[in-house]
């Protein structure tokens, strides 16, 4: 008998799991409601058809939870709404896929929720499964890890001058301990080794993709090589600022 009540299901999505002894699971979920929590799975690794296959990584689930959703609660049964198996059948949508869920699982690992952010992961996830030209995913990475940290309030500034405020001008240098671009004037004073280059159209692009729409993903350009240097320069800041490891 499924448990009644709001408090007792979410829409959830798989970003990790382990055993735990020989039958069980524990299985880490990102959840509409509650945000990241971990689950008990009994007999998970014995009975293949009691979560019906909904304990895949990335699979998108509605859980029915008994227990403290902070307090790593029972799963009664679940229901697979979407388990996102063209995402494992390539190898370069599965590596994507898997730095997603670890930014998530690291940068908002919080029992809390964050509907933005889950919603965010289910259409990323939706678009690697979907995604026609392999040679795009690393421009997806990029365009997720611009709109997740701006849902973190941890965007770096690209507005203006990070340490000063003022106005920019064309060439500019992106400083990660100042959080953003520096003028021609404060990059002087800082120490270059901590200076990546950004030109005007790649800082133009880090203002505006937090606003980006994903349904018109499609429309969305950038040469590869583009897209490899600005999603290292977000790790390299969201590394210094956050003290977590990130997968690039």
């Amino acid at each position: 008998m499924r448990p009644s009540g709001p408090g007792f299901s979410s829409k959830a999505i798989v970003i990790s799991k382990e055993s735990f002894g020989e039958a069980d699971l524990y299985v880490q979920f990102f959840t509409k409601n509650w945000g990241l929590i971990s689950v008990l799975a009994k007999s998970a690794k014995k009975s293949k058809r009691r979560y019906v296959g909904g304990l895949d990584l990335f699979c998108h689930d509605e859980i029915f939870i008994r227990g403290d959703p902070k307090d790593r609660p029972y799963l009664n049964e679940l229901t697979v709404l979407n388990s996102f198996t063209g995402i494992r059948d390539h190898l370069d949508k599965l590596l994507l896929a898997g730095k997603v869920t670890q930014w998530v699982k690291q940068l908002a690992n919080i029992a809390a929720p964050l509907p933005a952010v889950y919603s965010l992961l289910g259409q990323t996830l939706s678009l690697i499964e979907s995604e026609a030209d392999e040679s795009r995913l690393e421009l997806l990475g990029l365009v997720f890890k611009a709109k997740f940290l701006a849902e973190l309030g941890l965007k770096p500034r690209v507005d203006a001058c990070a340490r000063c405020g003022e106005e920019l001008e064309n060439e500019e240098f992106f400083d990660v301990e100042a959080g953003g671009i520096l003028c021609k004037v404060c990059s002087q004073k800082s120490p270059l080794q901590q200076f990546l280059r950004i030109d005007h159209e790649d800082r133009t692009f880090l203002h505006v993709v937090e606003d980006l729409k994903l349904s018109r993903w499609n429309d969305v350009r950038m040469t590869p090589s583009r897209a490899v240097h600005l999603s290292r320069l977000l790790n390299q800041f969201a590394s210094y600022h956050t003290h977590a490891r990130l997968p690039q």
